[in-house]
């Protein structure tokens, strides 16, 4: 083997040995990203009049200390509408609060004498991480 193809060999191993040393989290003191988590979500009141407005607060942590931003959904369409969406969304993403407030359906949409909605609150933290907090229900009851 001649001297140039030697150094040049040993040149290369040596590129490849230190690329390596930035891929692995554990070597570079990186750590994984951990999802939020919801820890409650309350509504208040839970039983409301057609077109009365209700609060629902989702109460979050994020381990990794990240900012987390909160998405809001009307489980029910555009019937239960959430303050800051345009009209005849039901959703609402990125929002920095973790409250929101959300309207009742008008009384044409309640069925029965009372009759019972849904809503979802989910938390990122905006590195892939994410909570849900499933179904949340209230009940909207007709006036006499």
């Amino acid at each position: 083997m001649r001297p140039s193809s030697i150094f040049r060999a040993f040149v290369t191993c040596i590129f490849v040995f230190i690329g390596s040393c930035g891929d692995n989290p554990a070597d570079s003191g990186k750590t994984q990203n951990r999802n939020p988590r919801i820890l409650s979500v309350t509504i208040f009141p839970q039983v409301v009049a057609p077109s009365d407005s209700l609060i629902v607060i989702c109460n979050a942590v994020d381990l990794d200390g990240d900012t987390l931003v909160y998405d809001w959904y009307s489980l029910s369409g555009p019937r239960v509408r959430i303050k800051g969406a345009p009209p005849g969304y039901f959703v609402l993403y990125n929002t920095p609060e973790n409250s929101r407030i959300f309207y009742a359906p008008d009384s044409q949409y309640v069925v029965a004498p009372q009759d019972t909605f849904g809503l979802e609150c989910a938390v990122r933290d905006l590195r892939g991480g994410t909570d849900v907090s499933g179904l949340l229900r209230f009940i909207v009851t007709r006036n006499p």
